[in-house]
């Protein structure tokens, strides 16, 4: 900052300094000598802007999808992924809503939501996977219950490129998922 003004001040001197030299018949007044020193002051500021934004490296691309479950899913076998088919947002298309897998475009951290919605006298327990590991889990239980369960899990993780994500059936526990209720999203936090 202390070098941009002393930078403006030297300016504004020297076009002081060069307009009396050049002309000798014509001399600039006051406003016009701001007018240059402001414009030359936003150039400065320009060439400073373009020289930051060079060193914040290239520009990150924007990642961010949530997809509903299009159909009711009953008695899922353990691991198996849970297909959100039903695209709502897919920014970037890291997401398949053919194989219900995210893969990780870029470097980044990332969230991750999922919701499980299940029925009266049901379950459904899923893992959030990241390449095969599991990550996290999630439990809609409404065992002996009139009503319908939901839960809602929320994972924030580390990503590679090409990493792979996913929602998972937990053990023998994915007994009945009911669909829209049902969700997953996720986006790149940076």
């Amino acid at each position: 900052m202390k070098t941009t003004w002393l930078l403006v001040i030297a300016m504004f001197l020297f076009s002081v300094s060069a307009s009396e030299k050049s002309c000798d018949s014509h001399k600039l007044s006051i406003k016009e000598l701001l007018e240059n020193v402001k414009h030359r002051l936003e150039e400065i500021e320009q060439r400073e802007h373009d020289h930051a934004c060079e060193f914040r490296g290239p520009r990150k691309k924007n990642v961010a999808f949530h997809a509903n479950l299009g159909t009711k899913l009953r008695n899922l076998s353990p691991k198996a992924v849970v297909v959100f088919d039903r695209v709502v947002l897919n920014i970037g298309k890291a997401y398949n809503p053919l194989n219900g897998l995210f893969t990780c475009p870029e470097n980044g951290v990332y969230s991750f939501t999922w919701t499980a919605l299940t029925p009266p006298n049901s379950s459904f327990e899923t893992d959030f996977v990241v390449n095969g590991k599991v990550v996290a889990g999630n439990r809609a239980s409404a065992y002996n219950d009139s009503d319908y369960h939901p839960a809602t899990k929320t994972v924030v993780v580390e990503l590679k490129k090409g990493d792979v994500a996913n929602v998972a059936a937990h053990g023998h526990a994915a007994k009945q998922l009911t669909d829209f209720w049902s969700s997953y999203s996720g986006f790149r936090v940076f």
